[in-house]
């Protein structure tokens, strides 16, 4: 490709990385965030009250992670239904808080974070996408 300046090339650059951020690196986190579901939400007590769903529709169900873009990133929210039908509460906040019936909170997002700042995961699946378009990224 020529550019003829480089605001333009600046704009191709950043388009690119948006664009991998948006595919590559949201698949990342919603991977991430399923691990972080089992691991911080499922593996950490039986419930007595209700019969999970996990991936059938409930809170590790890897189609109800939502991606939305956000000013030089993505943000990721769980949006599983409750299974009574309500709508008038958010299940993710409900097991974040530790509201109703749960035992405790279990803060899955914020496990998240921590699991992609140990691995970098999100970091590498960056660079795999960059170098998939062409850029010579280390």
């Amino acid at each position: 490709m020529t550019f003829n300046n480089l605001n333009d090339l600046m704009k191709h650059i950043q388009n690119d990385i948006d664009d991998c951020v948006q595919n590559e690196v949201a698949e990342t986190v919603k991977d991430e965030m399923v691990t972080a579901i089992q691991t911080s939400v499922y593996n950490v007590y039986d419930p007595i009250q209700y019969t999970r769903r996990y991936g059938d529709g409930g809170l590790g169900a890897r189609d109800n992670i939502e991606i939305e873009k956000i000013p030089h990133g993505i943000s990721a929210k769980d949006v599983a239904p409750l299974d009574n039908g309500r709508t008038d509460y958010d299940l993710g906040e409900i097991i974040i808080n530790g509201w109703g019936n749960m035992p405790f909170p279990r803060d899955y997002i914020g496990e998240c974070a921590k699991r992609l700042e140990i691995t970098g995961n999100h970091v590498y699946a960056l660079k795999q996408g960059l170098k998939n378009k062409g850029y010579d990224v280390k």
